[in-house]
């Protein structure tokens, strides 16, 4: 296996640590490696926790396992260390309660919270704890998921789409930990921001859709992530992999304001500006990043990418390795 076959994955944990440096020791690595916070326990046994890090293109994530403790990030702290970032916590150990903007939410296992780190919050864990946390620039969370966002959002799993949506953003997340390949990093990255998404609008309100539909959805997205290299890839062959009609299909895409023909290519456009931007893909030929992406033509897709970006790929290169 290449040196570059798997992410960097950063890792801390207390279990060496002199039981009355813990706190602090947890405190200096999530500063420099997620967010600077404050944390206490009153665990009989003292605080434990262990923690995975790994950074993406447009998004950091961290895997936490902990006993019973609470983080605040007060106003010192956002003054001494600062972060514009959102945080979406997915808590699948107990449950857990979060304080921000004068509300308290209680989250229950399977459920997710997403908030600011440019203002205080408290979050406390009553007992064996367990989180997933989506670490996003808020430049990013506007263009992907939210375009105004100022107060915390609680994504219940109470409705049969949400927990489809929540259990398989907690799978796809767990799975990637487990295996986080270099060449999977920037296809789970755009599957979570598809989920994170589809979670936050449904939340509001914004994008109807039962659980069945929702299940079809996924699993043409899915279809479509697995086969992107293939130029051959069409939307009658997804209609058929995922068991429903073309018309159907497209009805499914159009709940959430898509067509499939135009899902299918922008995903093979942003995949190949990340790759084309990246340090991987700089000895790459434009026409190798071309084919790699399912674009039978280096002509059809400078076209396409032009239209897309208002940039020609080498000029797009040229300034994402600057």
């Amino acid at each position: 296996m290449s040196p570059c076959a798997l992410l960097e994955t950063r890792h801390a944990s207390t279990q060496a640590v002199d039981p009355e440096q813990r706190l602090s020791f947890w405190e200096d690595y999530n500063a420099t490696t997620l967010v600077g916070l404050k944390c206490n326990s009153y665990a009989e046994d003292g605080f434990a926790a262990r923690q995975d890090n790994l950074q993406l293109s447009a998004m950091r994530l961290a895997r936490i396992v902990g006993n019973e403790h609470v983080v605040e990030r007060d106003s010192s702290m956002i003054r001494g260390v600062p972060k514009e970032s959102v945080f979406v916590s997915l808590v699948t150990g107990s449950g857990s309660f979060f304080y921000q903007d004068g509300s308290c939410q209680v989250l229950q296992p399977g459920e997710l919270v997403v908030y600011r780190t440019d203002k205080p919050y408290l979050f406390g864990f009553s007992g064996a704890m367990r989180q997933f946390i989506f670490d996003i620039p808020q430049e990013q969370f506007a263009e992907r998921c939210l375009k105004r966002f100022d107060r915390p959002l609680r994504v219940s799993s109470e409705s049969g789409v949400q927990r489809l949506l929540l259990r398989t953003l907690g799978e796809r997340t767990r799975a990637f930990f487990q295996q986080p390949l270099c060449e999977d990093a920037e296809a789970y990255q755009d599957q979570a921001f598809e989920l994170l998404a589809s979670i936050i609008a449904g939340q509001a309100g914004q994008r109807p859709i039962n659980a069945l539909s929702a299940s079809y959805l996924l699993a043409a997205k899915q279809c479509i992530h697995e086969q992107l290299a293939d130029p051959a890839l069409s939307c009658e062959r997804v209609a058929a992999q995922t068991g429903i009609s073309t018309r159907h299909l497209a009805r499914l895409f159009a709940l959430e304001g898509l067509v499939p023909s135009r899902f299918i290519l922008d995903r093979r456009l942003q995949l190949a500006r990340q790759l084309l931007c990246s340090r991987q893909g700089a000895g790459l030929d434009i026409s190798e990043v071309a084919y790699r992406h399912g674009f039978a033509s280096q002509a059809h897709f400078a076209r396409a990418f032009k239209a897309r970006f208002q940039l020609t790929p080498s000029q797009a290169r040229s300034r994402g390795l600057a």
